[in-house]
Formats: structure tokens, C-alpha cells, sequence
């Protein structure tokens, strides 16, 4: 173990930090910090991964790594590029200089063929403009009878217009009976809400055992009971103007709106009792 490798490793004991914890942090391959501690830079991929992988170390323990690498210089290798040995970079130069050579061969082919493109182009644009000019008798026809055919469905238009509106009207109808809901209050399993509509329908659909407890204001319970897997009530509110409603098990429990699915405002996972209050507002 080299000087420097021996003050790395213990400032990273002193910060009682395993080589697994260096690698999570630096991202370095634990076999290379090992070499670091080591002094082994045989393995390293390059010169330049040395130095590089020393400063992350010496950052990721808290040492300044320009001082190390003044300080041990002799035992850190320089980040020098090396050059390709002579031969590699004749053979180098040798496939650039026929990869040219290449590139000229195909060049005339290259040029005849976008001569070849351009005339057919030229060709194309004349006998286009000949055909247009030559239009033929049965042509015309053909635009008369599209003409014909576009003032009938101009006719027409009125008459879709209307089943337009009137599905329109529809849509607007089955938007304007759903409630809007809104939550106006939170408190630990205790929550308001708001709903807004033309009448106050809850379903209460259960997908396993739950207790659920449905009342008015003034107190009148409308249900009170448990309830098992598979099972459905429906209860039709709009005369009441608040109800109290009691789910003992939100998480098999789907409560629904005048058909809208309710988001339960507070997350069953927090509470799986939930006592919720409905201010209803006819519309």
C-alpha cells in the first residue's frame, strides 16, 4: 500500500464509510478503489481514469485533491496522451487516404444522377400543363355533377344543423343533472362536502364487509348496518339538505354521487373510518 492509498483509506474509516458506500457515491467500481488503497493502477483503464478517479475519492472523504497531487506526485502518473504507434497510424492514414479516393469515384455518378432527377422533373411540370390545358369533354361533367352534388348538401345543411343542436341541448341537460361536488373541510376522519344538483342521489356499491350509516341532520337514519361483499343501496336524498354519511370500511366501499364516483377527501389508507357531512344545495 502506497502513502497516498494509505491516507485515502483512512480518511474514509475515519468517516466510517465502506468501499460499498464509496462506489454508491463516486459511481467508481469498487475493484478500482480497492487499486486506489492499493496502489495499483495497473488496472486502471487509462492514466487519465487515475487522477480522475483520485480526486473523486479524495472529494468524496473530504481532502483536497489538488494538495495530494502535489504533495505525492511521484507516486501518481501523469495524464499524458499517448501517442498510436507508428504502424497503427500508417494504416490510419492509408484508409483515410483510400475512403478519398472512394469518395471521388462516386462523385460523377453522384452528379449524372441529379441531372438524370432534374430532367425527368422538367418532363413531369410540361406534361402536366399540357393535360390541364387538353382537359377532356368528360371531365367537365364530372365538375358539374360535384357541383350538383356540393348545392345538395348545401340544402341539406340545415337539417344537420338542427339534430346538432338538439344533441346539444341533450349533452347540456345530462351535464346540468349531475352534482357538483366540492370539498369544503377537512378534519382527521371528518370531512364536508358540498354538492350542488337537482337532486341528491348516493349509491353505496361494497366489495367486502363494511359498516356504513346513512342520516339526515335532524338525526333520522336511513340506514344503519353492515354490509357484505357484492351489495348495493341506493338512497334518494333531495329532499334533505344535509346528511351525514358513515363509512366504516372506505377501502371496500365505492360511494357514488348522482352517478359520479365519490373521491373520498380524506386518502382510506389514513383512515378507513370516515364520518362525512353533505351540505346540499338544490339547483
Amino acid at each position: 500500500m502506497t502513502e497516498l492509498g494509505k491516507l485515502l483509506k483512512e480518511a474514509r474509516e475515519q468517516r466510517n464509510m465502506s468501499l460499498d458506500d464509496l462506489q454508491e457515491i463516486t459511481k467508481i467500481q469498487k475493484r478500482y478503489l480497492i487499486a486506489i488503497e492499493q496502489g495499483n493502477y495497473v488496472i486502471m483503464p487509462g492514466r487519465f481514469y487515475v487522477r480522475a478517479f483520485i480526486r473523486q475519492y479524495a472529494e468524496a472523504v473530504g481532502l483536497n485533491p489538488d494538495e495530494l497531487f502535489e504533495q505525492y506526485a511521484n507516486e501518481i502518473p501523469n495524464a499524458q496522451q499517448e501517442e498510436l504507434p507508428g504502424e497503427l497510424s500508417r494504416v490510419k492514414s492509408r484508409q483515410l487516404s483510400e475512403q478519398g479516393e472512394k469518395v471521388l469515384d462516386v462523385l460523377p455518378k453522384i452528379l449524372i444522377g441529379m441531372l438524370a432527377v432534374g430532367v425527368a422533373v422538367v418532363l413531369w411540370f410540361f406534361f402536366q400543363n399540357r393535360t390541364v390545358n387538353e382537359q377532356p369533354q368528360e371531365q367537365v361533367i364530372d365538375e358539374k355533377t360535384e357541383f350538383e352534388q356540393s348545392e345538395q348538401a348545401t340544402e341539406q345543411q340545415p337539417e344537420k344543423q338542427n339534430e346538432q343542436k338538439l344533441e346539444k341541448e341533450k349533452e347540456q341537460q345530462e351535464q346540468s343533472s349531475k352534482a357538483m361536488v366540492e370539498v369544503v373541510e377537512t378534519n382527521g376522519r371528518k370531512s364536508t362536502l358540498e354538492v350542488i344538483g337537482e337532486q341528491l342521489i348516493i349509491d353505496i356499491v361494497t366489495k367486502g364487509d363494511a359498516w356504513i350509516e346513512v342520516k339526515n341532520g335532524k338525526g333520522k337514519a336511513f340506514a344503519r348496518k353492515m354490509m357484505y361483499a357484492n351489495q348495493a343501496e341506493t338512497f334518494d336524498l333531495t329532499n334533505e339538505t344535509e346528511v351525514l354519511l358513515v363509512i366504516g370500511q372506505t377501502l371496500n366501499t365505492e360511494v357514488k354521487i348522482n352517478g359520479q364516483a365519490l373521491q373520498y377527501p380524506v386518502n382510506p389508507s389514513d383512515h378507513v373510518r370516515q364520518d362525512i357531512t353533505i351540505i346540499y344545495k338544490k339547483q
